[in-house]
């Protein structure tokens, strides 16, 4: 007795009640910014163990010391007549809190677990990733020389290409996953980030003659390691396959167990697509080049001395033909179009020969003879869109297909069926550019303004740059300011209406007077070429004898008019959408009309 009124005597009591209530509130705070920060699971854990040895000395020191007015002293022996310190508003604040803590913790034990209904019960706000999701980040150069970058990545994306091929298992983007290359932020912050419950990560480490890849599948939720290996193996390109083919097959085994009934296990088989090493080093060079549409002389150069050490080798060609096809648009290949289109086709061939699948090289094909008939048929649209839907069968994740296919749908009419493959397209590879830019340009083609803009901000806020802003959906959104700007930056200061103003308002009332503008207009584009925007602007305000027949439909509400004219009937039978039409159907807004004409809103 007398000893629990020594520990009475010098505030041991008072000091473990105030440390309990610290502690709680400090596990709290530790908890919250942990998940907010995507610090690591054990993190609160470690914070937990810290307090508890905290615990016993704090009551040492509470023991043996005691504040004063002038400071902490040692507390003296207890005299015999001396009293204990009476209960004080500091004491009752400490008890209160302590009771309240007990009370939280006793409540947090036996209430329903309300995590588990939200998550039983979603709404339309809160939407968690799907269980069969995953990403690959971008595996780890460890080699010695730190220069094998290109391989590492190379191993990661060949890797992520046959996740994606496993039935019912969503897979990250490439360009998504691999934003976070050398990135300090945790897996859960990063899947979050992604909207993925699991993430691969590993490394690379190639010495000499001898390579050791090292991956590791983690389930983003609780940071756990679900799998991981480590294989090491003589450097060969027949190796290399073989070691993705046994990463993929253990992480669907793993993800399988985990998620039973979601997602069944199998046995992954990696085509290995050339047995020559320098051939595959030389590709995989090669490939970060042309994904960034960036030097593709430098790129064709690797990937010619690739198909000269294996004349076999259908991926190389693929991407040979590719680039060429792309050079016409982004240049860096000293040659004329019709030559590039010439190599575009004769490569792709090459890929098509081995390989009868090669998705690319069949889109690539189509895209080429489009641009190279001088005047579309209704055979050649339809062949067009049989490729495309011959290379999107191959692979429904092509997105250079489905780019494609939707503007050649949009060409004709079919604006509606384009959007679904522009945004099937965003949704495969979220940061590729240009078909978010057609998702804007043709969700205004159909009137659809606030969509449109909603795409361009979307875009904007992702840090991707929409090249095409339309003049006519800024003027029907009466984005004055905005249009001004971007009018300013298209046309520059000497165009032929007074000001920008002007336009401003022949977008606004396309069918007003503006018959003085025509000359102007036509003697302006006679002295600049390649000016977008220019021909609509003519078709708007009455110039219709200046469209080129084989632009497809003019499409957009401003251009309402124009679908009404003699002109317009004249475009569509020189461009074979009248007997496209005729033959396969017509799109939403048009149909057979009287006469022989066809009625288009």
């Amino acid at each position: 007795m007398d000893f629990l009124t020594e520990l009475r005597r010098r505030s041991v009591f008072r000091v473990a009640a105030a440390y309990l209530v610290a502690g709680w509130a400090v596990m709290q705070v530790v908890g919250v910014i942990a998940r907010a920060s995507g610090m690591p699971s054990w993190a609160d854990s470690f914070a937990l163990i810290l307090l508890v040895v905290g615990f016993p000395i704090a009551l040492i020191i509470a023991w043996a010391f005691e504040l004063t007015p002038e400071g902490p002293k040692r507390t003296e022996a207890r005299a015999g007549d001396e009293t204990i310190k009476p209960f004080r508003l500091a004491d009752g604040v400490i008890v209160a809190a302590l009771v309240v803590v007990m009370g939280v913790v006793v409540w947090q034990q036996l209430a329903p677990n309300t995590a588990t209904v939200v998550m039983q019960t979603p709404t339309d706000n809160v939407v968690g990733p799907e269980a069969a999701s995953i990403a690959v980040l971008a595996f780890e150069d460890l080699s010695p020389e730190g220069d094998q970058e290109y391989f590492s990545d190379g191993i990661s994306e060949e890797l992520l290409n046959v996740l994606v091929r496993v039935e019912g298992l969503r897979v990250a983007s490439r360009t998504s996953a691999f934003q976070f290359k050398g990135s300090s932020i945790g897996i859960p912050a990063i899947a979050d980030q992604l909207n993925v419950a699991h993430v691969v990560e590993g490394s690379v480490r190639r010495a000499g003659d001898t390579i050791r890849i090292t991956a590791q599948l983690i389930d983003a939720s609780t940071d756990e390691h679900l799998w991981s290996d480590t294989f090491d193996r003589t450097l060969t390109a027949s190796n290399i396959f073989e070691v993705q083919d046994e990463i993929a097959t253990a992480i669907v085994a793993a993800l399988s167990e985990r998620l039973q009934g979601v997602l069944p296990a199998m046995e992954i088989e990696v085509e290995a697509t050339t047995e020559n090493l320098t051939a595959y080093e030389l590709y995989l060079q090669a490939r970060p080049l042309f994904l960034a549409r960036d030097a593709f002389d430098r790129a064709d150069a690797l990937l010619a001395q690739a198909v000269g050490l294996d004349p076999d080798f259908s991926e190389a060609w693929e991407m040979r033909g590719a680039l060429h096809m792309l050079a016409t648009s982004y240049g860096f290949i000293d040659a004329e179009e019709g030559e590039l289109n010439r190599l575009a086709i004769e490569y792709s061939q090459r890929a098509l020969a081995i390989d009868p699948e090669s998705s690319l090289a069949i889109a690539v094909i189509a895209n080429v003879e489009d641009d190279m008939v001088e005047v579309s048929t209704a055979a050649s649209i339809h062949r067009e869109l049989e490729s495309y839907d011959r290379a999107l069968e191959i692979d429904p994740r092509n997105t250079s297909a489905l780019n494609w296919r939707g503007l050649t749908l949009a060409s004709v009419g079919f604006v509606e069926l384009a959007l679904e493959d522009f945004a099937r397209c965003v949704e495969i590879e979220p940061d590729y550019s240009p078909c978010h830019a057609n998702l804007v340009f043709h969700s205004t083609a159909v009137g659809d303004d606030q969509t449109a803009f909603d795409y361009y901000l979307a875009a904007a806020n992702s840090g991707i740059a929409v090249p095409a802003l339309p003049l006519s959906m800024l003027a029907r959104l009466g984005k004055r300011e905005l249009f001004l700007i971007v009018a300013a930056e298209e046309y520059g200061p000497n165009a032929p209406w007074a000001d920008n103003e002007m336009l401003y308002e022949i977008f606004r009332d396309p069918g007003g007077d503006w018959d003085h503008l025509i000359d102007a207009i036509t003697a302006f584009e006679e002295t600049r070429t390649g000016a977008s925007g220019q021909t609509s602007i003519d078709i708007m305000i009455g110039n219709y004898d200046r469209y080129d027949p084989d632009w497809g439909i003019p499409l957009g509400p401003e251009l309402a008019g124009y679908r009404q004219t003699d002109a317009f009937q004249r475009v569509l039978e020189a461009n074979g959408l009248a007997e496209y039409w005729r033959t396969y159907g017509f799109p939403p807004r048009c149909r057979e009309g009287q006469a022989g004409r066809i009625d288009c809103d």
